[in-house]
């Protein structure tokens, strides 16, 4: 088969530093199996600093297990079973069911574990709830080892705050000669009632970094002065219980309390004393909506282009947010250098509603942003069925950029001359067009989820739809339609004109699946509900060219 001699590789790294088993040193050993075994590498995957036990995205791991199991590749190799994974059987289990399904094998170089072999599944389960438990211990470890730091008054870990080092020696916080006094300044001004806003927009002005090196805004500011190390007090991230019984960080960082005494345990100098840093937060705090310690679920009346609606003023192409009764450059309300675009609310979403429901009744069926608007759709039906399509997709095109390559070197450049040279050419086109064909074999056994989009046609079914609905529910459907929606700079006092100042980005087919997926849409089976949520399979259609 055309994958059975190709192999990607997996890689990662929790912590991403140098040491035996850094990135490089997991690469070279999977190349120099995948040699010895005669594989060709296509691609690596790697996530440097993703937890193999977290829950936490990782997008090199849900790229090579869709390559594997698309058919892409015929060998997925790991450097050792716990780069793949650290959640047991649970988890593994089900990459090795994906994997065998689609006809692939799981190599484990390290363990000496291929799962073309029957008995090594069983050997992959015990070493999957091996590694689950040494995570698990590791954590018990590590949790140990920061409760007996925090008792010395030592820190543990991380970048301080703005204005504060750590000394080497005592392992405790002392003054930033180079930063500090930018820091006692954004402390004096917050203590004066300076708005967090007019502290960014000073310290942008005169050219102050931000510790990460950009501009300073209302987010940063904030967040420097919440933290209890600025104040010399020893930090902890506040955790919760989930449903399965882990701890699970909320990103809240409080002062740690000694467990016995319940005291506040100091980590050295602060920029400013513990009396200035609680004055600071009764400030904030007394500018903020409380929610209560909960996190509350948004209202039905958030705004309507919530996520879709940006500023248009040059450089900048920031979110907008409403804000009263406008839509606001978030740049501008944080301190970055923008002057700010802003529009009345009503107004942009009254011009993109009657736009959205105006455009759509009068597409044709093979109108592009119709194609558009389905792919999108279908893709929210069966994403991990997509994410295979999508695999396949990228690569067909991959290879057929090589095979033209290649012909470019022959016919164009001339760098195949003699009987040997062509030979080899022959050779080396007859395997990408093998490729390719089975690449597309490949794509064409894959499940199409359907999707009808007959109802968005319908101006009346989609007029009533829409007054139905929340306002959740239409900005789902304008997702599907719209890209962006970007608003310019007006002149204050002047009424806005929507045709002058609005800009409705329509949704655009991503090259790659254009230029591959030749499957045009047309219409049948039951009509989906446009107004309701997300549709599912059994509500939506979608035939291919056979």
């Amino acid at each position: 088969m055309h994958q059975d001699a190709i192999c990607d590789l997996y890689l990662r790294l929790s912590l991403d530093r140098d040491g035996k088993t850094a990135i490089e040193r997991q690469e070279s050993d999977c190349r120099a199996w995948a040699e010895r075994n005669g594989l060709t590498v296509r691609k690596v995957h790697i996530d440097r600093g993703r937890s193999g036990y977290k829950t936490v995205e990782r997008k090199g791991f849900d790229a090579a297990l869709a390559a594997v199991t698309a058919g892409v590749v015929g060998t997925l190799i790991v450097w050792k079973l716990d780069r793949l994974s650290r959640k047991g059987i649970g988890q593994v289990g089900k990459v090795l069911d994906d994997i065998e399904k689609a006809g692939g094998r799981l190599v484990s170089v390290l363990d000496g574990l291929d799962t073309s072999n029957d008995s090594a599944r069983m050997v992959v389960a015990m070493l999957a709830e091996l590694a689950r438990s040494e995570s698990r211990n590791l954590g018990t470890r590590v949790g140990h080892a920061k409760r007996y730091l925090r008792s010395k008054g030592q820190w543990i870990g991380g970048q301080p705050p703005y204005g504060l080092l750590i000394d080497p020696k005592s392992k405790k916080l002392i003054h930033d000669p180079e930063h500090v006094v930018y820091a006692r300044l954004i402390a004096d001004e917050a203590l004066a009632g300076t708005s967090l806003v007019k502290i960014a927009r000073l310290l942008n002005e005169y050219e102050i970094l931000s510790p990460r090196g950009g501009q300073w805004n209302a987010a940063s500011i904030m967040q420097l002065l919440r933290s209890p190390a600025f104040a010399g007090l020893m930090p902890e991230t506040e955790t919760v219980e989930t449903d399965d019984g882990e701890r699970k960080y909320t990103g809240r960082v409080l002062p740690y309390r000694d467990p016995e005494t319940l005291d506040t345990v100091e980590v050295g100098e602060g920029v400013i004393t513990v009396g200035e840093r609680e004055q600071i937060i009764r400030t904030l705090e007394s500018r903020t909506f409380v929610h209560v310690g909960k996190r509350r679920p948004k209202p039905d009346g958030t705004a309507l282009l919530t996520g879709l609606v940006y500023c248009a003023v040059p450089d900048c192409g920031r979110r907008m947010h409403r804000v009263g009764v406008s839509y606001q450059c978030m740049a501008r309300r944080a301190g970055n250098q923008c002057i700010g675009a802003s529009a009345l609310a009503d107004a942009v979403d009254q011009y993109v509603t009657e736009q959205f429901l105006t455009k759509l009744p009068a597409l044709e069926p093979d109108d592009p942003l119709l194609v558009a608007i389905a792919d999108r759709w279908v893709h929210r039906v069966d994403p991990e069925t997509f994410a295979k399509r999508d695999a396949l997709t990228a690569e067909i095109q991959d290879e057929e950029a090589r095979l033209a390559d290649l012909e470019d070197a022959r016919y164009v450049r001339g760098e195949f001359s003699g009987a040997a040279a062509v030979e080899r050419y022959n050779r080396l086109s007859e395997r990408l067009r093998g490729r390719i064909d089975g690449l597309r074999g490949d794509l064409r056994r894959l499940p199409v989820p359907s999707v009808d989009v007959s109802p968005m046609l319908d101006g009346v079914t989609l007029r009533e739809a829409w007054a139905d609905a929340t306002n959740e529910d239409r900005r789902e459907r304008l997702s599907l339609a719209i890209d962006r929606v970007e608003v310019s700079k007006g002149v204050r006092g002047q009424r806005i004109i929507p045709e002058q100042r609005i800009q409705i980005h329509w949704a655009i087919l991503p090259t790659r699946r254009a230029s591959i997926v030749n499957e045009p849409w047309r219409f049948c089976g039951p009509r989906a509900e446009v107004g309701s949520g997300s549709p599912s399979p059994t509500e939506v259609t979608r035939v291919a060219r056979p």
